[in-house]
């Protein structure tokens, strides 16, 4: 005699375990560009960073000895890592120009730059050095 079982209800069929692929590669293929799009935004907001506390650096030099403040404009440059490096492998140009203010106050005013050579980013920062004691 012979007994059929009923089959059983247990267990994933094979279509099923595919669609499940299909949806948890989709998923992971999304968030792997979600984390390269955020590695480049951090990495631009590295190279912003730096380029702003290397305009403010220049402001503070300028700013503790106003009186050896050349009016004119002059740059210097810099490596990625923020150490002064030569013009043919700078990752930063920064560029100041100082006008000549007022002769009653003696204040200068200062427009600092710092352009991101590999990026194109700029930073400026702009102030006014000097003045009445």
């Amino acid at each position: 005699m012979c007994v059929s079982h009923p089959p059983s209800k247990r267990g994933f069929t094979l279509i099923e375990v595919l669609v499940a692929l299909v949806l948890v590669s989709v998923l992971v293929a999304g968030a792997m560009g979600l984390l390269a799009k955020a590695a480049a935004v951090i990495g631009l907001a590295r190279v912003s960073t730096t380029a702003a506390l290397l305009a403010m650096q220049k402001v503070e030099q300028l700013r503790a000895a106003p009186a050896v403040m050349a009016s004119g404009t002059q740059q210097d440059y810099f490596a990625a890592d923020s150490s002064v490096s030569p013009a043919a492998s700078a990752f930063f140009v920064r560029r100041w120009t100082v006008t000549p203010g007022w002769a009653a106050t003696g204040a200068s005013s200062v427009v600092v730059e710092v352009l991101a050579v590999g990026s194109g980013r700029v930073a400026e920062v702009q102030a006014v050095v000097g003045g009445l004691p």
